[in-house]
């Protein structure tokens, strides 16, 4: 049995070797990537099996990551088919949009000719990082000059597709990034028709967020996967990230709660602060009938009376509707009434400062209001100044209409 020296060190263990031309017992460490103070805890075993511990401090320096700028933008065009490179062209001009919430467009223009074709995949570095992976929507050449303008859709457009609704019951008893797995796998990798699946795509669940819910835009058992995964984004924080493993293509599915930003317009380098309310309100809506008439008021707290001189009502357009029973003519206003949309979205450009789509953020107004929000659109052009737009907020409806007739 000789004197051995064992090191744990950042949550490795280590066996020292003695070197008797320094009279030192020797190992290599392996540095952590972050710099700071790390402990070492040392156990020497002597020639009888006595045990002595130490421990001891190391400082590690980490090098500063240099991040080297360039005005170059590249393209990466992958096959539909079968996810193999077609080619990689320089981009002259460029608006990336990532905005799921309304499937903004992102518009790049290609001064060279290519392969690409409608539903082909594409990845966009800037600084050699992916800032945006889409599809090809088109693609746009005029009388034949070198410019070629692409239309791209976010990535997530390749669920763009009415499906069966099945295996409801994982969203309450495995998870609800369980069920988006299942359903993109059943209707995009393991179908049955095996001409339409994409076998380079990889699904990675990781995380299992059980919810009493229920699949919310279906009719008639089918719906829009594409705009159900939008929906959980907006309601239950799921965010899907996309890179290439292996040469495939893997998407990660999961809930991620990150930390919240402080956005103050006044003190923070921002520009082109704009604050919208937008209200398509029906308040009155008149259901003709082969008997009577009926008609149906919107108040300002959101809820309906049929008093024509009731004090509360509120402001909006009138529609006038048709059923035959006089019966179903409530039912049939308040369907109209369900569909009114209000919207109070805010948009500012920060100058060089990139924040993650989805990221919760608490923004404070230029009149000093403070309103919790989130990231849900990113306009990214060769400007200095990445414009961001705050997904609805949530306000009192009265307020919103008080807004509107303040205007």
């Amino acid at each position: 049995m000789e004197n051995q020296v064992i090191i744990n060190f950042n949550n490795e263990e280590y066996t020292a070797t003695y070197n008797p031309q320094s009279g030192y017992y020797e190992l290599d460490l392996t540095a952590p990537d972050i710099g700071g103070v790390y402990i070492a805890d040392i156990t020497f075993t002597d020639l009888f099996l006595q045990e002595y511990e130490a421990t001891f401090e190391i400082r590690v320096l980490a090098k500063e990551k240099v991040k080297i700028e360039t005005n170059r933008v590249f393209m990466w065009i992958f096959n539909y088919k079968d996810f193999s490179v077609k080619d990689i062209v320089e981009i002259s001009d460029y608006e990336i949009n990532i905005d799921e919430e309304t499937n903004a467009n992102t518009l790049i223009d290609v001064l060279k000719k290519t392969t690409a074709k409608s539903n082909d995949i594409v990845a966009i570095k800037k600084n050699n990082e992916i800032v945006y992976w889409g599809i090809i929507d088109n693609i746009q050449n005029t009388d034949g000059e070198a410019l070629n303008q692409y239309t791209l859709k976010y990535i997530t457009n390749l669920f763009d597709q009415n499906i069966k609704l099945e295996n409801e019951n994982l969203i309450s008893s495995t998870g609800i990034e369980d069920f988006l797995k299942k359903a993109i796998t059943t209707n995009f990798t393991e179908n049955t028709d095996t001409f339409v699946n994409l076998d380079y795509l990889d699904i990675e669940v990781l995380t299992h967020t059980k919810l009493q819910t229920t699949v919310s835009n279906v009719n008639n058992n089918i719906y829009n996967l594409h705009t159900y995964l939008t929906n959980c984004t907006q309601s239950y924080d799921i965010v899907y990230s996309f890179s290439v493993v292996d040469k495939k293509l893997q998407m990660t599915i999961e809930a991620k709660t990150m930390n919240k930003e402080i956005i103050d317009v006044n003190a923070q380098p921002i520009s082109n602060y704009t604050e919208v309310f937008e209200t398509d309100v029906v308040s009155k809506v008149i259901v003709l009938t082969d008997t009577n008439p009926y008609t149906l008021y919107l108040l300002n707290d959101r809820t309906t009376t049929t008093n024509q001189n009731d004090k509360n009502r509120a402001e909006g357009k009138v529609e006038t509707i048709y059923t035959a029973e006089y019966d179903d003519a409530q039912q049939a206003a308040l369907d109209v009434m369900k569909a009114n949309s209000y919207n109070h979205n805010i948009t500012f450009s920060y100058y060089d400062r990139f924040i993650q789509i989805g990221t919760p953020i608490a923004i404070k107004t230029k009149e000093s209001l403070v309103y919790d929000t989130y990231i849900s659109a990113i306009k990214i052009t060769q400007n200095k100044f990445i414009e961001y737009t705050c997904g609805n907020i949530r306000i009192n409806f009265i307020d919103k209409l008080l807004k509107e007739r303040s205007k």
